[in-house]
């Protein structure tokens, strides 16, 4: 053993020991890689329609140490008054409309108040419903054992708001089903809830019921390695806003679509490969 040296002005000599810092590796298993920044999708005079990243809050977060798409308003258009007129969940990723300035936002604002816009969401859910097509109606509000989270009920009670998600099968697999979803109200939580609570939680959404996408429940010939824990398919819940339609303030019609990002695109080609195997075991 010839002791530490500096990589950067020594030769690697057999027996030579490297020390190296875990700590950057750690945090990239940890999630805390560099995260994309938002695209823009579709643009008017008084309109911006973005992608949002999974990981990147709307607004800034109760920290306060992410500014999130808010803290990257002026930089995305110096010259434009830009104000965040509806939120996606952190780790939703998608369409998110952005107004120009204060009397679009209130044209923008109404709009959504008065349900014309027009969202469409894709979840790849745990569980395969025999219907097509499903509304799920319920009121919403907050779960008083868990704090920032939110619970349904078949009733209306204190403190929570109708809320109302058509729900479509795309496609059934083994054990999991492509949903497409219009909500058409826009509560927080919303669609996490609604199917939690019809028994289908999205891939990936501990916080309601979501189980993790793992390689050993869809591949039957799956062997695990013996002391080494299984990563997940899957970083984060399968939910994504793939379409917004709205008016916009001079009346044309403004249609957005945002791709399906790539780690939800590569999990869901894990499910489609083995779709005809079936794995029942917990978690």
């Amino acid at each position: 053993m010839n002791g530490e040296i500096c990589l950067h002005d020594s030769k690697l000599r057999l027996g030579d020991v490297v020390m190296l810092d875990s700590v950057p590796s750690a945090r990239r298993r940890a999630g805390k890689v560099r995260r994309l920044e938002p695209t823009v999708l579709q643009e008017t005079a008084s309109a911006l329609v973005i992608a949002k990243p999974a990981g990147m809050p709307s607004v800034p977060d109760r920290s306060g140490e992410d500014a999130g798409v808010h803290g990257l308003l002026q930089t995305l258009r110096p010259d434009d008054d830009l104000r965040i007129v509806h939120r996606l969940d952190r780790n939703t990723s998608g369409c998110l409309v952005l107004a120009k300035g204060a009397d679009a936002a209130r044209h923008f604002d109404l709009e959504f108040r008065e349900r014309r816009v027009r969202k469409t969401y894709v979840a790849l859910v745990a569980g395969v419903p025999t219907w097509d097509e499903q509304k799920v109606d319920s009121w919403l509000g907050p779960d008083r054992r868990r704090p920032g989270m939110v619970v349904a009920s078949s009733e209306e009670r204190a403190g929570f708001r109708e809320a109302h998600t058509e729900v479509i099968v795309r496609e059934r697999y083994g054990r999991h089903s492509l949903l497409g979803l219009r909500p058409t109200t826009g509560r927080s939580h919303q669609i996490r809830v609604h199917l939690q609570s019809i028994g289908l939680p999205i891939v990936g959404d501990q916080g309601y019921g979501g189980e993790r996408l793992l390689l050993s429940r869809l591949k039957a010939a799956y062997k695990k390695r013996t002391g080494v824990e299984e990563r997940p398919l899957l970083e984060r819940m399968f939910l994504h806003a793939e379409q917004v339609v709205f008016s916009d303030v001079d009346g044309n019609e403004v249609v957005a679509d945002a791709p399906m990002p790539e780690d939800l695109a590569v999990a869901l080609r894990h499910v489609e490969k083995h779709r005809s195997q079936r794995r029942t075991q917990c978690d």
